[in-house]
């Protein structure tokens, strides 16, 4: 089981760059076709964030209804530990907040590989960033 990060739900989004966006969507229609995978809601939040920002207020209850379709997809909550805990991560790994709220998600799960470009993650020990 992999996480999927943020990066990942925009690419498809913004359909850019070509070559980025393809992989995403293939990952996306992967998890849509079954493989088990899993997100929490502060990523998911993120993407909300960004297209209200972006002014697509009006895409963000299709985009959770999109992601609400996914049976695969293990929606989880972040435990208030997990906000806790994070600014270790924040600080040992020179990660952002969110990134050390899914690293604290993923060791919580033991899945240690996560569908993502962000190469921040190439920095946590144990984890292994995938992005095919």
């Amino acid at each position: 089981m992999r996480f999927v990060d943020t990066n990942v739900f925009i690419y498809v989004l913004v359909k850019s760059p070509r070559t980025v966006y393809e992989t995403s969507r293939v990952i996306l229609k992967r998890i849509e076709n079954g493989e088990e995978a899993l997100v929490t809601l502060a990523v998911l939040q993120e993407v909300v964030d960004w297209l209200e920002y972006n002014r697509r207020k009006n895409e963000v209850e299709t985009f959770v209804k999109a992601v609400n379709s996914y049976i695969a997809l293990q929606k989880l909550p972040n435990t208030w530990n997990d906000f806790l805990e994070a600014p270790k991560d924040v600080e040992e790994y020179s990660i952002d907040f969110v990134d050390a709220l899914t690293v604290r998600a993923m060791r919580g799960m033991g899945v240690d590989e996560i569908y993502s470009t962000d190469t921040d993650f190439d920095r946590v020990k144990g984890l292994r960033r995938v992005f095919e």
